[in-house]
């Protein structure tokens, strides 16, 4: 109980979140954005409790636990004198089976109860929930405990170093970022991993060169299409500087990969996303995108993508990849689409699941996706590698080198 008083106190304003004595007023989670001196940026989720039975009280806990399996760390928010634990040690297992850090904190509603009182039902809620995590009694409607919160947070959430390099090239050196634009392409700005590729470039010294491609001209064996793509690259590579890397459209690999020069390092934008999503895991998508090679007529494939948008003849996720399945393996294959921040429940009737980049969702969130799939046993690639991988296993290497150098195009071939 109180837990959006918590929020409250944590981010300092009295009203960010609804608060009210009647139990179960939080019916959906809220997210506030907030930032803790020393530690850095937050995201807080304000979930809703767990101790409804009903239908919407089943719909309340499947989003706080999938909170708490997206979270980095959990408040656990108790009443200092509660009596039944049983829920509330049910959540602790949560934490604990997902690898999560977690907190307790008693909120001390009954301003009667002194700080020897408090105390000694701190002690004995602590052994009944087998005092699994350090633990906290304060009075939440009190904003002078803000920093009295802030600095147990500090003292024990211990930040995991997930320093991934978005791309691996630093120093002076041109980059050329190949954007097709099509119907899809929304207009006066780019798209998100293209922002930050250009981001994470110039903050390390290196010059991203933008190219739009004609994709419909080279798949048409444009001539003069070709010939402006190489002189760009012929021109990038004459620098002092040097052409150092080349980041393309994932639906651009047929056209890319057969024009760039082999001497010349290529990857996708989408397999960027994907090894810095992952924390660096890209390894198991590669391995998981073989398994197209043992389909079966009637199995069925699952292709998620984190956005929703409206969709164009051509689209990428509902056209394009079903139709290069189909081109590859020859099979009658099923298709289900997930679009958007949701996720399916159930992924054992999937042989293979084909997910984008992930760039409109956060890393917690994108590899919560990847344990599910684990969990169920069930393969996940991703949108470049699986595009990359169908022009074939040299084409594949690489494309991932730049991030798996044991992956390399020379050694990739089985």
């Amino acid at each position: 109980m109180g837990k959006s008083s918590m929020l409250n106190l944590l981010s300092g304003q009295k009203d960010y979140a609804i608060v009210d004595k009647t139990p179960g007023t939080t019916a959906d989670t809220v997210t506030a954005l907030m930032e803790i001196h020393g530690m850095g940026p937050f995201k807080v989720l304000d979930t809703a409790g767990v101790d409804e039975y009903s239908e919407l009280g089943d719909k309340k806990r499947k989003k706080t636990h999938e909170a708490i399996e997206e979270a980095d760390l959990s408040l656990v928010v108790l009443d200092i004198r509660q009596k039944d634990v049983i829920l509330e040690k049910q959540i602790v297992e949560r934490i604990q089976k997902h690898g999560k850090q977690g907190l307790i904190i008693y909120n001390r509603f009954d301003k009667s109860i002194d700080s020897k009182q408090a105390d000694k039902l701190k002690s004995e809620i602590d052994a009944s929930l087998g005092k699994p995590f350090p633990s906290l009694v304060i009075d939440a409607d009190d904003k002078a405990n803000q920093q009295k919160l802030t600095v147990f947070i500090r003292k024990y959430f211990k930040k995991e170093t997930r320093d991934i390099d978005l791309l691996p090239v630093k120093g002076r050196g041109y980059v050329m970022l190949i954007i097709p634009m099509d119907e899809e392409t929304p207009t006066l700005r780019l798209l998100r991993p293209q922002n930050m590729a250009v981001e994470r470039l110039l903050r390390n010294y290196a010059m991203p060169v933008l190219y739009r491609m004609d994709l419909m001209k080279a798949r048409n064996a444009d001539k003069d299409e070709q010939k402006r793509f190489l002189d760009v690259i012929s021109d990038l590579s004459d620098t002092k500087e040097g052409l150092k890397l080349v980041l393309t459209d994932s639906q651009a690999f047929d056209i890319v990969s057969n024009w760039t020069p082999e001497e010349l390092p290529l990857t996708s934008f989408s397999i960027m996303m994907t090894n810095y999503m992952s924390g660096g895991n890209l390894k198991e998508f590669v391995d998981a995108v073989r398994t197209i090679d043992n389909l079966k007529d009637g199995d069925k494939i699952l292709v998620v993508e984190a956005c929703n948008h409206d969709r164009q003849c051509d689209d990428i996720a509902t056209v394009q990849i079903p139709k290069r399945f189909q081109a590859k393996t020859g099979k009658k294959l099923s298709f289900d689409f997930n679009f958007g921040r949701p996720f399916p429940d159930d992924l054992s009737p999937y042989k293979l699941i084909v997910h984008c980049g992930g760039c409109m969702i956060d890393r917690q969130k994108y590899q919560r996706r990847i344990r599910l799939a684990n969990d169920a046993s069930v393969p996940i690639t991703n949108y470049g590698i699986l595009l990359s991988y169908l022009q074939g296993e040299e084409v594949l290497g690489r494309a991932v080198e730049p991030f798996i150098k044991e992956y390399s195009s020379s050694t990739i071939a089985r």
